[in-house]
């Protein structure tokens, strides 16, 4: 159970406090309504990450990393409904491990509130060799998602799908912006986010959470917060559906299908969506699985995902691009099944119990990814509470779930000449 804390005007903090792991973690997100700053946003927080006033290099930041007992450092960048999020973290041993009774949360807290507090700068700038190192490590990032066709089907499923909407634009930004972005653009960023960003700190571990709580609150209190809260456009309904096809040499064609959900906030009907889609295509069992793969042998993958913060599901297959039409009729039969109630009685008892271990987090870094999702929502969903909500679904739901699925999107990337 978390214990929820204000720090100070839109910004929050949830604490776990267990003894059950070896490690523990503090991630502090940064929510932004998604606009014309994506590449300097992101820019910002893998800047940050690097160094800070204290340890102004590599050698020093990580001769301190290595006194905290090898700990580590992370950063990225999400997207949450219409919202960028931008997430610098810390992993650290936890504190019942420490020699001669050490606070290591008490000292990450310290370390990661200075680089995000007071950063390296100097005269307004991140260090021009420092940018420019940043600036091409992320136009990699985004080379090497567009070389991973399924990855590339996948974004431009969403691209073309919410193509009028926010959601449609790339979490980095496009290469070209990230190409202009100035030590200006990313000085005012790092002003903006600390001013104007929905901010949650999200921790777990032994550790006292007031001492991590204390040292935020002192950051923040010399700054003068105007939040604006991002707001996420959802569409209920996908309209005349498009088909999109590009070509390119590759090993299999990838079909990628974007559904609209019905759904209009985070929260709603989110338990019979949530066992809908896992019976659809979210496991071993699913009919999407057990049928299309399986059975009729007509895709080398085919699964669903249910993405809550923008109420979209997305089928992504992998099958012969000469299959396409056969394949997507399939998808479109299996949804058929359920809606028609043509489903084996062990199959919602198969996705409750698959489902109740999902939620059973096993890592600190899951049960920080579960919170840190929520922090644009008022209310804090427990995992118990998931699992809970998920149990008292019924078939009924199930099949009213599916009946509010519409195609929107049919994104098809073929394979033609040569394989890669």
């Amino acid at each position: 159970m978390s214990e929820v804390r204000s720090i100070a005007e839109k910004v929050r903090m949830i604490s776990v406090k267990t003894d059950k792991f070896k490690t523990s973690q503090i991630l502090v997100s940064f929510a932004v309504p998604i606009g014309d700053s994506l590449a300097a946003n992101g820019l910002l927080i893998y800047l940050l990450k690097r160094s800070c006033k204290s340890y102004p290099d590599f050698t020093l930041l990580n001769r301190k990393l290595d006194e905290l007992y090898g700990a580590t450092l992370g950063a990225g960048i999400a997207k949450n409904g219409d919202a960028q999020v931008l997430n610098i973290s810390i992993t650290y041993i936890d504190d019942r491990f420490s020699l001669d009774g050490e606070s290591i949360s008490d000292c990450c807290a310290q370390l990661i509130s200075e680089m995000i507090f007071n950063p390296n700068i100097k005269n307004k700038s991140f260090g021009s060799a420092a940018l420019e190192e940043e600036r091409r490590l992320m136009i990699q990032r985004v080379e090497s998602e567009l070389d991973d066709k399924a990855s590339y089907a996948y974004e431009h499923l969403i691209a073309n799908m919410c193509e009028k909407e926010p959601y449609g634009r790339c979490r980095y930004g496009t290469i070209e912006e990230i190409k202009a972005v100035r030590m200006a653009d990313v000085y005012d960023a790092w002003r903006n986010i600390l001013e104007t960003a929905v901010i949650q700190i999200t921790t777990i571990g032994s550790g006292d959470p007031e001492k991590v709580a204390s040292v935020f609150e002192k950051g923040f209190s010399a700054i003068k917060r105007n939040p604006v809260e991002p707001e996420t456009v959802y569409v209920k309904r996908g309209g005349r559906f498009r088909r999109i096809e590009e070509s390119f040499p590759v090993n299999q064609g990838k079909l990628v299908i974007g559904f609209r959900t019905g759904t209009e906030s985070f929260m709603d009907n989110r338990f019979a969506v949530t066992v809908m889609n896992d019976i659809f295509g979210g496991g071993t069992y699913s009919k999407l699985f057990t049928n299309v793969r399986e059975k009729l042998s007509l895709a080398y993958y085919c699964s669903s995902s249910f993405i809550p913060s923008k109420g979209i599901l997305v089928v992504q297959s992998g099958i012969d691009s000469d299959k396409e039409k056969t394949v997507t009729a399939a998808v479109i039969n299996q949804l058929g099944e359920i809606r028609n109630s043509k489903n084996d009685d062990s199959l919602l008892e198969d996705s409750k119990r698959s489902l109740r271990e999902r939620f059973t987090f096993s890592s600190p870094e899951a049960i920080v990814v579960w919170y840190s999702s929520q922090l644009l929502q008022q209310n804090i969903l427990e995992p118990e509470e998931m699992i809970n909500g998920i149990e008292e679904v019924t078939m009924e739901q199930v099949v009213e779930a599916s009946k509010k699925l519409s195609i929107d999107t049919i994104f098809m990337l073929s394979s033609e000449g040569e394989t890669e």
